[in-house]
């Protein structure tokens, strides 16, 4: 573990931090003071456009998940500390040293995990990957490319693959890698270590492709943009490309452990369900997998928090949910601890909660209880479609500005009042208007291919990157455009994104 744990960020950070522990304590604090991360407050977990602050939002979730991750690693520092022959004093004392860092780069993790998902979650996902295999975004790719010398038709697949494979995951690692930080190119600039944590999914759309028997390929971890900064970081901590870090291992499992029993407490506080419900569903399956002496005392207790004590201060939901919880956070431990070599050697190629185990079969029924009762619910699905329209309706609009050629495009970043009124392109400059600072300054960046500085003149950049468009190649520049109007989007939140939405529909004016 002690060679994957380490000080070394993409760029050398200003900031004087020489010690492990500072350093977790500064890339935890970049992403609690970031923007991206406040704007989860306004993203929902399960329901959108909700008023009952008691709800989860994506930010709540998040919390509890951290919470998770580290109570996860303080029971594996006990194990180690307790009992375990087979841990050599090294390995003792260097966990015993650096629990703090270690607790503090799970939590870090856990804390981002979300923060790439747009509004109304799963739903607005599918909405930019319906839009990105549409006839009219490969027709705009076309448009756009249409007096260069490229065969559009063998490119489509090339250029729209990041689009095509869109997901919370690696926009999230886009965002911390790259557009979140001052001069909009390296993010936050994150460790290494705290950027290889993050990642479940250690494929881009591309090596994903011809890796699709391996393991953790069900989706992409990270897009074409971001490719360099994870093969650095592999590099850095002398891990093979495609790896995947210990530590991710625990955030997953953290968010497995917190997210069913959450939303499934939500769905109770807003009347979606109800507790019996969920004890009728759930009590046949624990006593279906009462099987040898150890699952027999689990489930048994598990039951018993689900019927209640009358004598208890707490109701039998919460009663039920801390059991269980302490119950896989303790599995996840020993897990860990038990192939801890295989862990640190990369060896490990299932999650932590998975096979034929007592406790995935329990998370796996409380997955079909909220698939079965609560997304399916009237008001949840209700407000999905609207989600959907809103995110397709915006993404609609934003096509104009990919139907242009470069020099076209070019026009509209520069502002060229004569020139936009000879092409016509005065719906395209007032879209483009729209489109925050924070995000244009990383799309610039991307073009230059370096940090912009903030001492920079503005007037002094714009120049630059007009000399750099006359030589870019323009499927590139499109990628980078394309990127930008769906990091805009992704960026929403679910209220700012239903009301700019009826405002360039004219739904609502003013």
């Amino acid at each position: 573990m002690k060679s994957l744990i380490t000080t070394d960020r993409h760029r050398v950070s200003s900031a004087s931090h020489n010690s492990l522990i500072a350093t977790s304590q500064s890339d935890r604090s970049r992403v609690i003071y970031s923007a991206s991360f406040r704007r989860l407050q306004q993203k929902a977990q399960v329901f959108s456009l909700e008023s009952n602050s008691s709800v989860r939002s994506r930010l709540t979730h998040s919390i509890e998940v951290s919470h998770i991750g580290r109570y996860i690693v303080s029971q594996i520092i006990q194990l180690i500390d307790d009992s375990q022959p087979d841990f050599d004093d090294e390995v003792k004392k260097f966990w015993r040293e650096h629990s703090l860092t270690i607790s503090n780069i799970v939590e870090t993790a856990c804390l981002m995990h979300d923060i790439g998902n747009p509004p109304f979650g799963h739903f607005g996902e599918a909405a930019i990957v319906d839009w990105a295999n549409s006839n009219e975004l490969e027709e705009a790719l076309k448009s756009s490319l249409r007096e260069t010398s490229f065969d559009t038709n063998e490119l489509s697949d090339e250029l729209l693959q990041d689009f095509k494979n869109f997901d919370g995951n690696p926009q999230g690692f886009r965002i911390v890698a790259k557009t979140q930080g001052d001069d909009g190119y390296h993010g936050l600039n994150l460790t290494y270590t705290q950027l290889t944590a993050l990642l479940k999914y250690p494929y881009d759309a591309e090596s994903r492709d011809v890796n699709r028997d391996k393991p953790f390929t069900k989706k992409v971890g990270f897009f074409r943009t971001e490719k360099k900064v994870i093969h650095d970081a592999w590099k850095a901590l002398n891990m093979p490309d495609n790896s995947r870090h210990p530590l991710s291992f625990l955030m997953e499992a953290s968010d497995d452990i917190s997210y069913c029993l959450s939303d499934i407490e939500d769905g109770i506080e807003k009347n979606v369900i109800t507790f019996e419900q969920f004890k009728e569903s759930l009590e046949p399956l624990l006593l279906e997998l009462i099987g040898d002496d150890k699952d027999k005392k689990k489930c048994e207790t598990l039951i018993e928090k689900l019927n209640g004590n009358k004598h208890s201060p707490i109701s039998p939901f919460l009663a039920f949910k801390t059991e269980l919880q302490n119950l896989l956070v303790a599995y996840v431990a020993e897990t860990f601890i038990e192939s801890y070599e295989s862990f640190c050697n990369l060896k490990i190629n299932t999650d932590i909660i998975s096979g034929d185990t007592v406790e995935k079969k329990i998370l796996d029924g409380l997955k079909s209880f909220s698939r079965q009762y609560l997304f399916s619910s009237s008001e949840a699905e209700s407000i999905e479609l609207s989600g959907y329209a809103i995110i397709s309706g915006i993404l609609e609009e934003y096509q104009r500005l990919l139907k242009l050629s470069k020099d076209e495009f070019l026009i509209v970043i520069n502002n060229d009042f004569k020139a936009v009124a000879a092409k016509k392109l005065h719906v395209h400059r007032r879209l483009f208007k729209k489109l925050p600072e924070k995000h244009l300054h990383s799309y610039k960046a991307a073009i230059l291919d370096r940090g912009i500085l903030p001492a920079e003149k503005s007037s002094e950049v714009d120049e630059e990157v007009s000399i750099k468009f006359s030589t870019i190649c323009p499927k590139q520049e499109w990628i980078l455009r394309a990127h930008l109007i769906v990091d805009f989007v992704s960026g929403m939140t679910d209220q700012f994104s239903m009301e700019f939405f009826q405002s360039i529909k004219g739904i609502k004016v003013g």
